[in-house]
């Protein structure tokens, strides 16, 4: 199991909800050497091979079923054997072919090369959002309809009683990786100018691997109001969450957007770029800027931390509803269930 990002938090949610309903006809197969012993132990992690990466996925993994009887594989993690045919296949979005320049030569080959491999080789084709589905049917023109099916990220309503919502600084919260598509050079420029109209009263919290945030942007200078965090647990994301006076996504590319969602089930407003996928998921519940222009999400900030989201709490209230886990994963249970009976004609 690799460390957690929204791929991965989809996968895992999913899959909990995914026991609930087959319990023991449900198998989690991953590599050894889990990171996160507690989801694994959670889930009933079953290890095999002795290998990981590519090979695990392409020779070992598929080895493993062929000899097990062949079961339908159900992977939510974008990749799969491209050899083994009883699978659905999760992608969730073609950033590698969209933004390459996001990418080393090495991945983006790799993915070239294999993902019309398993595209053609699957029963069943999941993606998160109609954007992702647009896309997938644009660069890989075989794709029929009635072979693709969306299941979106979800959240879970957070126990806010249990996080401290009042903070000794006030401070802009923004989840996002270090590729270049999270746009955190014009994230920190917006953040810097808004922070001026305040009187230099607001940090901004960068969450994220602390080694990797500037890795494509060394020039960029931290200063005292700038707080780089880190991989949070799930406690301290949450906390995070509850505390900020608002979050800010500046995101060019996403599937979905879930540290969107996730901030929202906090009551926090959040400022996002004005990205198709943004507008197919939150519609009236973030307010949408221009990425690339910090001035306008500057303003756009001060707007958020004025009126605290209240005339989009309506919105906000739907998308809840909308996306939960339990949903997607009831959704995800349906294509299973289509596939297997297709499979017994």
């Amino acid at each position: 199991m690799q460390r957690l990002t929204g791929v991965q938090r989809f996968a895992i949610e999913i899959t909990k909800e995914l026991k609930k309903t087959y319990g023991e006809k449900l198998v989690v197969i991953a590599p050894k050497g889990i990171l996160h012993k507690q989801i694994g132990n959670q889930l009933e992690v079953v290890t095999v091979g002795q290998f990981s990466g590519y090979f695990w996925e392409q020779v070992e993994l598929p080895m493993y079923l062929k000899n097990n009887g062949r079961p339908l594989l159900v992977n939510l993690c974008n990749m799969a054997p491209v050899c083994y045919s009883n699978k659905i296949v999760t992608v969730h979005d073609l950033a590698f072919s969209d933004m390459s320049q996001n990418f080393n030569w090495k991945f983006r080959m790799t993915y070239q090369y294999l993902m019309p491999k398993l595209l053609r080789s699957t029963k069943k084709l999941i993606t998160v959002s109609n954007f992702s589905k647009s896309r997938l049917k644009y660069h890989y023109p075989f794709l029929k309809e009635e072979d693709m099916a969306i299941v979106p990220n979800g959240v879970e309503r957070p126990d806010n009683s249990r996080y401290i919502s009042e903070t000794e600084s006030p401070f802009i919260l923004s989840v996002a990786s270090s590729s270049m598509r999270k746009n955190l050079g014009k994230l920190i420029e917006a953040f810097q100018i808004f922070n001026n109209t305040q009187g230099g009263k607001y940090k901004l919290h960068l969450v994220g691997d602390k080694n990797r945030v500037f890795e494509k942007q060394k020039a960029l200078l931290l200063g005292p109001d700038i707080i780089a965090l880190g991989r949070l647990s799930d406690e301290e994301l949450h906390q995070n969450y509850e505390q900020a006076a608002a979050c800010l996504n500046l995101s060019l590319y996403e599937g979905f957007g879930l540290p969107i969602l996730e901030a929202l089930s906090h009551s926090t407003p959040v400022v996002c770029s004005d990205i198709e996928v943004h507008r197919e998921i939150f519609k009236n519940a973030v307010i949408f800027t221009d990425p690339q222009d910090a001035q306008a999400v500057a303003e756009s900030l001060v707007a958020a931390v004025s009126n605290q989201g209240t005339d989009r709490r309506s919105a906000v209230e739907d998308l809840l509803e909308k996306y939960t886990w339990k949903n997607s994963a009831r959704k995800l249970t349906e294509a299973i269930e289509q596939v297997q009976n297709q499979s017994s004609k």
